[in-house]
């Protein structure tokens, strides 16, 4: 399966499945994604195999993970979770970027029973310290068009930090 069969059947679940800002924001979120040379994988993993979740990979190293109406958070049309990186303690981002994703900081809530982040770690998010904190650090739930400037940060930040160790 191609890079651009993942990405166009990704747009059939956000048609089938969103509809007003959400799948406005979504499909944006992709388009973007696209244009700057991701993959996506479909997660067939017994956890997500019967739900609509994707990785977003960058040079083979995932940038963030995209799910849309997981039937386990029937309150979320669309999540948005970011990669582990060490591109999100920059505080060099505006203001507006630092406020939404200081917003967005993922806490953790010792997911499937134990937490994939056992826990949680202190992290600096864009200058801010913040304690237990997922290995994700970024979860955004049911994105805004307000917001999709800070999804394109994030995962900017991830991408310019992954060609810097290639240049």
């Amino acid at each position: 399966m191609s890079k651009n069969d993942n990405a166009e059947k990704l747009v059939a679940y956000i048609n089938e499945n969103l509809d007003g800002e959400m799948k406005i924001s979504a499909l944006d979120f992709v388009r973007f994604l696209s244009e700057h040379g991701v993959t996506f994988y479909k997660d067939t993993c017994d956890c997500w195999k019967d739900k609509i979740y994707y990785w977003v990979k960058f040079d083979d190293v995932c940038v963030c993970f995209i799910a849309i109406k997981d039937p386990d958070e029937p309150k979320n049309s669309w999540t948005v979770w970011s990669a582990e990186s060490p591109c999100y303690e920059n505080d060099s981002v505006s203001d507006e970027i630092k406020r939404i994703g200081w917003h967005y900081v993922d806490r953790c809530g010792m997911c499937g029973g134990g937490g994939a982040c056992a826990g949680g770690n202190e992290k600096i998010v864009f200058g801010k310290k913040f304690p237990r904190v997922c290995c994700c650090t970024f979860r955004i739930d049911n994105a805004k068009q307000s917001e999709i400037l800070f999804l394109k940060t994030m995962v900017e930040l991830h991408i310019n930090e992954l060609l810097n160790k290639h240049a």
